[in-house]
């Protein structure tokens, strides 16, 4: 073997440990969004929706939140050399919540004396989904940084 292939082999496998490193995270960071949708979902009872937002943090939202999220906000912004003023929101207005009940990780029952929460094997499914999500994500990182070496 040429210093060169020792060379991309190692780094191969450093890359690919520090992808299940990872990985491991991301089940943690999932653990612990569905702890805290779980605490406070028994502090304020009610429904807490874990999702993912569009930096790839977990969040955990009500529907008050949610709510809120719809409503539109004053952003100023400079186009042509102008400040202009947009109202934009965070979530389309036309978005349900059974729609986000669909797409999220986890959500919680409506209230304490509820039962109506997720079900063991759906949650175990959206878990192994959103795994196998971030390990492509992950991966095609790595494929990236390979060919960057090679």
């Amino acid at each position: 073997m040429k210093t060169s292939e020792l060379k991309a082999h190692i780094i191969e496998k450093w890359l690919m440990f520090r992808v299940l490193c990872q990985l491991k995270m991301d089940a943690l960071r999932l653990d612990f969004a569905i702890f805290m949708a779980d605490s406070l979902q028994r502090a304020k009872n009610k429904r807490f929706y874990v999702i993912e937002n569009n930096v790839g943090k977990l969040i955990w939202l009500c529907n008050d939140d949610i709510k809120a999220m719809k409503k539109p906000r004053r952003v100023r912004k400079l186009v042509d050399g102008r400040l202009r003023t947009f109202k934009i929101s965070m979530l389309p207005k036309n978005i349900t919540h059974l729609d986000i009940m669909r797409d999220c990780l986890y959500y919680t029952p409506i209230d304490r004396n509820n039962s109506n929460g997720i079900s063991l094997e759906e949650r175990n499914r959206r878990q192994t989904k959103w795994i196998k999500y971030m390990e492509k994500i992950r991966m095609n990182r790595i494929f990236g940084k390979l060919q960057a070496v090679k």
